[in-house]
């Protein structure tokens, strides 16, 4: 549920703090006082991009931010499984967006926008009669029926609950399905064509087992092909090392033998202390450097250059480069490639029994799919059932008295991983009609009321907890604003409703009434809120009904109209 929106300079809105209650909820003002800005603000929260021009001119960057309370276990864990931790029960949403770069926190940590519209479809559902989607698109109706939680129950099952499945396990074995007929094309070969396969198979095959690549340590391969390519060099370098060390070449000053002659040029003065510790310390410098020496000439003796090795090691590295421009980009990848092989060769050798095992086994995936794809449409039929008559119920009560809906559900010749259905809604609005798609009958009021009579029965077992209808009134008025006021009261008992409203019959049925209104300010038109109730109120349903120029009798109708509405809500709660 919503509970705060907050907005810092978002077009024409300088600063403002928006607070929603748990019931219904209603949005009133003039025209052009920017009643729609706040549900662009709310659509921002869950989702939709900002146009750099809706950044207003108050300041350098937009804020906009939004407190939802969380009361569902099953939709914490849901966003906890996002990684979103809580503080209680709250759920806070904030954007913040400049003329380079937008932020989106949650709980005030850095998220994405892929999360925000993720967490977008258990928070709000949105209803506006230009993007009525859900009755004006045929191939939503499938869905719709299938979300229908029916009080009938079919193979005792809900018939909920067993659609999800049914669905679920249909869209699996076409899946299967999908992947034989893939492999089934692999075999659509003449004997000459398997032929020739095999042998390309074979030659491929062959070629990957001059290395045994199960037992090749690449890494330690081009460890020893590196040490092998420059032993001769490092030979020389190392005996070098030594000789300059301590070695016998007179022609070339070691540094032993320097050593040694600094060894004597100290040796008549010891009795000094200083003296003393220098020659010390040059001694401790000779027996570190023979020890030196030694470990080079030790290893410089054990290194060996063998030609052939150095051979092979080299063949073997220019094959892996070879196996690898052909069958992959390391090992482990030409590895696999070796095994598919084998396993293809296989197929091949056997054929006609491969192909005639998978054609088996598409008849039986056939068999299942037909299944239950019929098990799915009895159960839409017993849904639709019900589902006519609680949506006939609710549009008459919405004052389409002559009003008839129907489901038509009809099997295709073809199946698709929702079955073989084709379901189109059916409507007339007027007695004497024939019935006709709803997609293409119904009149903008129309739609309204038949969109509320769906949000009516949907709203019984959604999990959204809040509702937003944005020009529901349209088209509307009289005795039809009155049972529209009354149907949204009934559903704002089951769900936090937000309605944008010009009629004053729905308004007065609000719990919580916000005017918006626009000001001047120096030289900018300033978008404002208020929570109002008592004077403000009967003020502002009055406008609602005559106008800007309140008359005793507009405002005396307006307070006659609040308290019928009180009465009215009474007697639906009761």
């Amino acid at each position: 549920m919503l509970k705060e929106l907050y907005i810092e300079n978002f077009v024409i809105i300088k600063k403002e703090h928006l607070f929603f209650s748990d019931g219904f909820n209603v949005l009133t003002g003039e025209t052009g006082s920017g009643k729609s800005l706040i549900l662009d603000c709310i659509a921002l929260l869950l989702g939709r991009r900002l146009k750099k021009e809706n950044i207003g001119k108050f300041s350098d960057k937009t804020i906009i931010e939004g407190v939802f309370s969380i009361d569902s276990e099953d939709k914490r864990k849901f966003l906890e499984n996002l990684d979103i931790s809580f503080d209680e029960n709250n759920l806070i949403i904030t954007r913040t967006f400049t003329k380079k770069s937008s932020i989106i926190r949650i709980n005030g940590r850095v998220s994405t926008l892929q999360i925000l519209k993720e967490i977008s479809e258990i928070l709000i559902d949105t209803y506006n009669q230009n993007d009525s989607k859900d009755l004006t698109e045929k191939s939503n109706y499938i869905n719709l029926i299938d979300k229908y939680k029916a009080i009938k129950i079919i193979d005792n099952y809900k018939t909920d609950d067993k659609t999800k499945i049914l669905r679920k396990k249909l869209r699996s074995v076409m899946n299967e399905k999908d992947q034989l007929e893939k492999k089934l094309k692999m075999f659509e070969l003449d004997d000459e064509q398997t032929v020739r396969e095999i042998d390309l198979l074979t030659y491929q095959k062959e070629d990957i087992e001059q290395i045994d690549i199960d037992n090749v340590d690449e890494e330690e391969l081009n460890e020893e092909y590196k040490k092998l390519s420059v032993a001769t060099e490092l030979k020389k370098s190392l005996s070098e090392a030594s000789e300059k060390i301590s070695g016998n070449n007179f022609d070339i000053d070691n540094i032993s033998s320097l050593l040694g002659s600094i060894d004597s040029s100290l040796q008549d003065f010891l009795d000094i202390n200083e003296i003393n510790s220098f020659y010390n310390r040059i001694s401790e410098i000779e027996d570190l450097l023979n020890d030196l020496e030694r470990d080079i000439s030790y290893y410089n003796e054990n290194l060996e250059y063998d030609e052939e090795n150095f051979q092979i090691l080299d063949n073997k590295i220019s094959k892996i480069f070879d196996l690898k421009r052909k069958y992959g980009h390391d090992l482990k990848d030409i590895k696999n490639y070796y095994l598919n092989i084998i396993a293809r060769i296989s197929e091949l050798k056997n054929i006609d029994k491969n192909r005639e095992s998978i054609l088996n086994n598409i008849k039986i995936f056939n068999k299942d799919i037909e299944e239950l794809s019929n098990r799915l449409h009895d159960i839409r039929i017993e849904k639709s059932k019900d589902l006519e008559e609680r949506v006939n119920q609710n549009i008459r009560e919405l004052n389409i008295e002559n009003g008839l809906f129907k489901v038509d559900i009809k099997k295709s010749g073809k199946i698709n991983e929702t079955g073989f259905d084709i379901v189109d809604f059916l409507i007339r609005t007027n007695k004497g009609e024939e019935l006709k798609s709803l997609d293409s009958t119904a009149s903008g009021g129309e739609i309204s009321r038949i969109m509320l009579a769906f949000k009516t029965i949907y709203s019984d077992f959604d999990d959204v907890d809040t509702l937003i209808f944005d020009e529901i009134d349209q088209g509307i008025s009289g005795r039809t604003a009155q049972v529209v006021a009354e149907k949204i009261e009934t559903i704002s008992k089951r769900r936090q409703v937000i309605v944008i409203s010009h009629l004053p019959q729905i308004s007065s049925f609000a719990d919580n009434h916000i005017l918006i209104y626009k000001q001047d300010d120096e030289n900018k038109t300033i978008s404002s809120a208020e929570n109002i109730n008592g004077e403000k109120r009967i003020k502002e349903i009055a406008r609602l009904i005559g106008g800007v120029n309140i008359t005793e009798t507009t405002y005396k109708s307006a307070k006659e109209m609040i308290d019928m509405a009180n009465e009215k809500k009474g007697a639906i709660n009761g």
